[in-house]
């Protein structure tokens, strides 16, 4: 059953809500300890998180800033007290876009995103970088075909390695199929292959599950231009599809962020206009190792609500990350909601100012404290890495 939620079950988050209520309120579930912006005079905008040791974490984005050559794929290491230990830039001279960032078998880092720099065509290919934990680039490698790649998500393998998902334009039978490469654990590239139908169809985020599988999410194109389906897939560790399931109803369903669940499950988050949505809501579910779906909720109000990354708590629950234009001051606010293990909302919160805010990732770091990333408009005239650190009460 898909629940949806109402103005009034997230009034105490977001202080819209009546003088006589305010004397009632109850302490929110989770406080901000810090936010923080970082950037130049030209777009950044950070794009994913993954967590280091001792609360620290390392952020991939795009930077147009500090010497950038048009846009480059930056990557930045961060303490616990939100304070930079070291950046690296990663690219060429043409535009160069960073979108996912996991850990490898052997602590490194490693990143995906997509290039025109190494590109043989004037066309996007993907680009995958391994790191070292001091900042040093181990090796990097880019492939495509003729057309634009767009990178998705990516996640460490056993064997030291790395699986990449995306879309490609290049290959499939599609304008757009969901592309899926394996490499090893020195980047050399072993396999690489297209799935979908007919219509658009990609994949937009990646996670390993706590049996050593993966889970891919993403969304298949129905016959209607812009309209399409809930996709997750199961896969093993060599890329090969254990299960797929895919559904929505008569719009646009996307899946854009997934993370593991205890019991080999993932919890899966992303945006609707379907379901009886006013614009597009934010959309949630919960799908077991066997691909049924446990819960899928909603929560969305008149105009635009989104979400982009979910990570589990400490408590077993839930943090889902996004953005939404209904509430807030700014056009678009960064929105922070969440759910209890069995799907229940606890807090919800915007954050941002008066313009664009929006968050990309979020990832909870080994001191329990969950870390978003994303991009603000609010504090300087240029887009600026958005930083926030949340810890339950």
């Amino acid at each position: 059953m898909i629940k949806r939620t109402v103005a009034a079950v997230l009034a105490c988050s977001i202080g819209l809500i009546s003088a006589q209520a305010k004397t009632a309120h109850k302490k929110e579930a989770y406080r901000a300890v810090w936010q923080k912006i970082y950037g130049g005079s030209e777009d950044d905008v950070a794009m994913d998180v993954v967590a280091l040791e001792k609360g620290e974490s390392a952020i991939v984005g795009t930077c147009k800033s500090f010497g950038a050559q048009r846009s480059d794929i930056c990557v930045t290491r961060m303490d616990a007290n939100g304070n930079m230990k070291w950046r690296l830039w990663l690219g060429g001279k043409k535009k160069d876009e960073g979108k996912a960032i996991a850990r490898t078998a052997d602590g490194n880092i490693v990143v995906l995103g997509r290039t025109k720099s190494f590109s043989k065509a004037y066309a996007y290919d993907l680009y995958v970088a391994k790191i070292s934990l001091d900042g040093k680039k181990i090796w990097e490698r880019s492939f495509g075909g003729e057309r634009d790649e767009y990178a998705g998500g990516i996640a460490g393998t056993d064997d030291g390695g790395v699986i990449v998902v995306g879309a490609s334009e290049s290959y499939g039978r599609g304008d757009k199929d969901i592309y899926l490469a394996k490499l090893d654990k020195n980047g050399k590239l072993l396999q690489a292959r297209t799935m979908g139908t007919s219509q658009d169809d990609a994949a937009n985020d990646i996670t390993r599950t706590r049996d050593g599988k993966m889970v891919l999410v993403g969304y298949l194109g129905k016959k209607y231009v812009g309209d399409s389906d809930f996709l997750i897939m199961k896969l093993d560790q060599n890329g090969k599809r254990i299960w797929m399931k895919n559904f929505g109803e008569s719009y646009e369903d996307e899946l854009r962020g997934v993370t593991p669940t205890i019991d080999n499950g993932v919890v899966a988050i992303g945006a609707t206009r379907s379901y009886g949505s006013s614009q597009t809501d934010l959309t949630v579910m919960k799908i077991d190792a066997h691909g049924k779906t446990i819960w899928h909720k909603i929560y969305g109000f008149k105009y635009y609500e989104y979400g982009n990354a979910v990570a589990t708590t400490r408590d077993g629950g839930f943090m889902l990350v996004g953005g939404t234009n209904t509430l807030g001051k700014g056009n678009h606010s960064v929105y922070a909601l969440a759910l209890d293990r069995r799907g229940a909302l606890i807090w919800s919160h915007v954050f941002g100012g008066e313009r664009r805010d929006i968050a990309h990732g979020v990832a909870r770091m080994s001191d329990g404290s969950l870390v978003v990333v994303g991009e603000t408009e609010s504090f300087k005239r240029a887009k600026n890495f958005y930083l926030i650190k949340l810890r339950k009460e």
